[in-house]
């Protein structure tokens, strides 16, 4: 018994993987906009909501604590207990 099959050739396996290297690509460059997107809004809002903070004691007549104005500003990140991904 024998089915008279036929396969697919290079050229169009290659044409497939080639299709979907770009959409790929396509995929993958969207993702990264995004990401890079969110990252700066999450950046703005938070520049946003400290000078608010800031200027709220600022009106106030009062120093803002240090953990709020330079605490968070110009600590650096201690990454010695950073778990490692």
């Amino acid at each position: 018994m024998q089915t008279d099959r036929r396969q697919f050739s290079l050229t169009e396996r290659l044409l497939v993987v080639g299709i979907i290297l770009v959409v790929s690509a396509i995929s993958i460059q969207n993702v990264v906009h995004s990401v890079t997107a969110s990252e700066e809004r999450t950046l703005n809002k938070a520049a946003v909501e400290y000078e608010t903070v800031k200027n709220m004691y600022a009106e106030q007549g009062q120093t803002a604590p240090s953990s709020i104005v330079g605490g968070i500003a110009t600590r650096k990140a201690d990454i010695s207990n950073a778990p490692i991904h």
